[in-house]
């Protein structure tokens, strides 16, 4: 035998539907909340701050060793561009190796001037900046000075910006401007 009454389900279906309704008020409250708190709440809708961290990325990717163009060391081009042809070790027909004096000794006696507009325009088998279009001028004229300063010459590589010389202090890189300085004559010969 059933001994539930009609009052027991009635109060029973009452409570289900007073329970629902009260869970499904605190689910809407607590979804009100969450869209009105929002993640700019303390900032501005229009304010220059607020537009750019709306429009911010949420990540960044840094291709190659994250130095900006324009600010990268002679050296560190050499070791990403110039080594593929340049290395101590290159059988590349014509490319003078690095730290050989004698590969590089009749490119040196032409000049930087030569050598800067070889390396910007291309010469021979090599490339156009050596097939990295996104080095500066100053970029190019680093990695030259580089080279040819460890093969027996005596340039004067374009100083990096103030903030970068910083950056590198910062990151324990010696700065460009430690390269050896050019000679008078050849500073003369130079321009």
């Amino acid at each position: 035998m059933n001994h539930t009454t009609k009052q027991s389900v009635r109060g029973s279906t009452s409570f289900t539907l007073i329970s629902g309704i009260v869970i499904l008020l605190a689910t809407l409250f607590f979804l009100v909340r969450l869209a009105t708190s929002g993640y700019f709440s303390n900032v501005d809708e229009m304010t220059a701050d607020a537009v750019a961290t709306r429009i911010m990325p949420t990540g960044n990717v840094t291709m190659g060793d994250g130095v900006p163009v324009g600010m990268r060391q002679g050296d560190r081009i050499f070791q990403k561009v110039c080594i593929q042809c340049h290395a101590t070790d290159s059988t590349v027909a014509g490319a003078p190796r690095i730290t050989n004096t004698a590969d590089w000794a009749p490119r040196i006696a032409k000049g930087f001037d030569t050598l800067f507009s070889h390396a910007l325009n291309g010469f021979n088998n090599m490339p156009a900046k050596g097939g990295a279009s996104d080095l500066t001028d100053d970029e190019l004229k680093r990695a030259i000075a580089y080279m040819t300063n460890e093969s027996g010459g005596k340039f004067e590589a374009p100083a990096v910006p103030a903030s970068a010389a910083s950056d590198a202090a910062a990151s324990g890189e010696a700065p460009a401007a430690a390269a050896s300085p050019a000679s008078p004559a050849q500073a003369s010969a130079k321009k």
